[in-house]
């Protein structure tokens, strides 16, 4: 009876929440799970080397249904899916949510808000975020 309980991933999935928790009070989440399975959108972040850049799903969503603002280390992304299906409707299974969301993302540089570009297309939002001169490695000259 006791083995039909048990679980062998649920020691696995207890130490790496405790181990996000206890990195995540440090400033620096894991990568291993540092977001909630089924946050919105999925967010992809990485460094192309002069610039950070984000990619964002946003299915089903126009880009006028997206509200962008990028200040020095952060990046938010704040939008909102409405109902399609009236309110009769009979749903049998229904994992796609709903309403309002909003995502900030902390970037390991500062981004020169004036050189950001986002384009949408097929419901991924790319966003190439320039990153500020304080931040570029300087090559310094050597006197002899």
């Amino acid at each position: 009876m006791w083995l039909d309980q048990w679980s062998p991933f649920f020691d696995v999935d207890k130490t790496l929440q405790e181990m996000d928790r206890m990195f995540s009070s440090m400033g620096r989440p894991l990568e291993i799970r540092s977001v909630p399975r089924g946050t919105f959108p999925a967010i992809n972040l990485y460094d192309e080397g002069e610039a950070m850049v984000m990619v964002a799903e946003t299915p089903g969503l126009k880009p006028e249904d997206l509200d962008l603002t990028v200040l020095d280390d952060t990046v938010t992304l704040k939008g909102g899916r409405s109902q399609e299906e009236t309110d009769s409707s009979r749903y049998y299974r229904r994992e796609r949510g709903l309403g309002d969301f909003a995502r900030t993302v902390t970037l390991p540089v500062a981004v020169n808000p004036e050189r950001v570009q986002a384009e949408y297309a097929d419901g991924v939002l790319t966003v190439r975020m320039a990153k500020a001169e304080e931040t570029k490695p300087k090559k310094i000259e050597i006197k002899v």
